[in-house]
């Protein structure tokens, strides 16, 4: 029997996020007094729920591992989307350990993130219909760089794509001429495009770069300083005023589900920034990397209270 189509398919990576979160002001090689929690993550997995939350059907395409990890995993996430195109193998399943400090800024981290090397190219090739129909195919740069390739060519919809980190951004380049939505942060832009980002002109500049790459267009965001949207027609800002950070570990991932959400409501690149933008703050601040009050409806709501401006 032929499946319902999703309004999105997202395919990247889920593992289990063990948190540290300092109490007092971080000291370097000592034990610190805190805060442990673990839940699940994963670039992927993030947004794949925010979209979820916010009332979109969605098609998750990850792997799970067959430890106590995934299978926790699998029961939690079979309960709130579609995961049955997803690979389930025998072995580990993804971890990301990370530490904050009292502030919920991020300090470093540690990814095991091989899980994601399942979901190949010849795999993805067996889900073939389902990328292909899909209006909108998010990816994440834990997949690996030819299993990008696979989705992004295949794909007949919108692809959007996040870039993850510097170490694994460098896996989107052989497919910019596929992306059409690219999300970095200040850092992952300045590593893909190659200029040294000190203001705003430079910031342009390097979006500018990537679109001469291939890419349609980049949304980067700049954590307090909001985000910015760069076209070689347009180059916007968006912000907001300054809120108390609780986590930053998850903001720009929510910031693209609510992004792609936008967008896949009928809203224009102003509106899709300021929900993109109401999505993040929702996020940080709050303790948790995927809050359970990211609703649609909250989105329209908070985005009244973002500015998006014209950058000269």
């Amino acid at each position: 029997m032929e499946k319902e189509r999703k309004d999105i398919v997202v395919i990247g990576a889920t593992n289990t996020d063990i948190s540290g979160k300092c109490l007092y002001p971080l000291v370097m090689s000592d034990s610190n007094i805190g805060n442990i929690s673990t839940s699940l993550g994963g670039v992927g997995h993030n947004i794949a729920l925010n979209l979820s939350h916010m009332g979109k059907e969605v098609s998750f395409i990850t792997s799970i591992g067959s430890d106590n990890f995934g299978a926790n995993a699998r029961i939690e996430l079979e309960n709130i989307m579609d995961i049955s195109d997803s690979v389930f193998f025998d072995g580990p399943s993804g971890v990301y350990l990370y530490v904050a400090d009292e502030k919920g800024e991020l300090i470093v981290a540690v990814n095991d993130m091989n899980a994601a090397k399942e979901i190949t190219p010849s795999f993805l090739e067996t889900k073939k219909e389902i990328i292909e129909s899909a209006p909108f195919i998010v990816l994440d740069a834990n997949l690996e760089e030819e299993s990008i390739q696979y989705a992004s060519k295949t794909a007949n919809g919108i692809v959007v794509c996040d870039a993850v980190s510097t170490l694994k951004a460098g896996r989107l380049v052989s497919s910019f001429p596929f992306i059409d939505i690219l999300k970095p942060n200040l850092m992952e832009l300045e590593y893909l495009s190659g200029v040294k980002i000190t203001d705003e002109k430079s910031i342009r500049d390097a979006g500018i770069v990537l679109t001469e790459k291939g890419v349609g267009r980049v949304v980067a965001t700049a954590g307090e300083n909001g985000a910015y949207y760069i076209t070689h027609n347009s180059f916007l800002h968006a912000y907001g005023q300054k809120l108390d950070v609780k986590n930053t570990n998850g903001a720009g991932d929510s910031f693209l589900s609510g992004f792609v959400f936008a967008l896949s409501e009928g809203l224009d690149e102003k509106d899709a920034l300021k929900m993109a933008l109401s999505a993040s703050r929702i996020t940080i601040m709050e303790e948790n990397t995927v809050s359970n009050n990211i609703e649609g409806e909250v989105l329209y709501k908070l985005s009244k209270e973002i500015k998006v401006e014209e950058v000269s």
